[in-house]
């Protein structure tokens, strides 16, 4: 009997332990599928910043910045890759309206519409939609600080590249430019925001309307995604500007390892967002 006893005993005690310990996998499993959403989710990131950024830098470029092109281009994709990451339904509105303008234009007139004419008539034409009060119901006056914080990020990134690639016996890989970019840019970008966000809502911007500041966000990423659209199409439906034609040859010629780049930095940086529990950019 006492036998029987202990052995009901073990054996519950086995039962017990192995639920516990189906219960110490449960919260393991769902934390390997967070990082591995994340990464996923970042590495989209990449694969949006990557075009963006050869596209910024060989314009600047053959405008003669030099080295100097790293610290503008990146600014300028860190920025957008902010109001991406951070305006949500303004940014989705801007960037389908822009792409919808730069597909018609394309389609529909290009010996007469050219590169400037589709990048600022997206801009109006999303700015008058964004200045509709009714139009997100919920208001975001942070949006314009936290690209603030892109643009630094990114500019500072840029820094780190105009310095050290004429130190380097031969040019960076776009892949190590643009893996670079996107994972430690990220992470500066979500670990820094949040402090300035904090320092920005104790100056109460109130004052700002929110239709304002849609409208300069719809506007922005607007002309971006137009302009975008064209520089990819633009060459070959006759538009023969020569600043078009430099830019379009440099994304065409880097854009499969730029891609392979920026999905590898955006997957590192969002498994290491996630491993040290930093939190979604929304949530801040």
């Amino acid at each position: 009997m006492a036998n029987n006893a202990q052995d009901s005993i073990s054996g519950r005690s086995g039962a017990d332990g192995g639920a516990s310990g189906a219960v110490r996998g449960g919260p393991t499993d769902k934390r390997r599928r967070f990082i591995f959403l994340r990464a996923i989710i970042w590495g989209l990131i990449g694969l949006i910043y990557a075009p963006l950024f050869i596209g910024l830098s060989a314009l600047f470029e053959h405008l003669g910045a030099g080295p100097a092109s790293f610290i503008a281009a990146a600014a300028l994709a860190g920025g957008a890759g902010a109001v991406l990451y951070s305006g949500r339904e303004v940014a989705l509105l801007g960037a389908g309206v822009g792409v919808a303008v730069g597909v018609l234009s394309l389609v529909a007139a290009p010996q007469v519409v050219s590169f400037q004419h589709a990048a600022f008539g997206a801009a109006a034409l999303a700015a008058l939609i964004g200045l509709h009060p009714a139009f997100p119901a919920r208001c975001d006056r942070q949006v314009p600080a936290r690209v603030l914080v892109g643009v630094a990020t990114g500019a500072f990134c840029g820094a780190v590249l105009a310095i050290a690639e004429p130190l380097h016996p031969r040019p960076f890989s776009i892949f190590a430019v643009l893996a670079f970019l996107v994972s430690v840019n990220g992470v500066l970008y979500v670990a820094s925001v949040g402090h300035v966000l904090a320092m920005t809502r104790g100056l109460r911007l109130k004052f700002l309307p929110c239709n304002w500041v849609e409208a300069l966000v719809t506007g922005s990423l607007a002309a971006l995604a137009a302009g975008s659209v064209w520089m990819m199409a633009g060459p070959f439906l006759g538009d023969n500007g020569a600043l078009l034609q430099v830019t379009s040859e440099a994304i065409y010629r880097d854009l499969p390892l730029a891609l392979l780049g920026g999905i590898f930095g955006g997957s590192l940086a969002g498994a290491l967002l996630a491993v040290f529990g930093f939190p979604w950019v929304h949530e801040v």
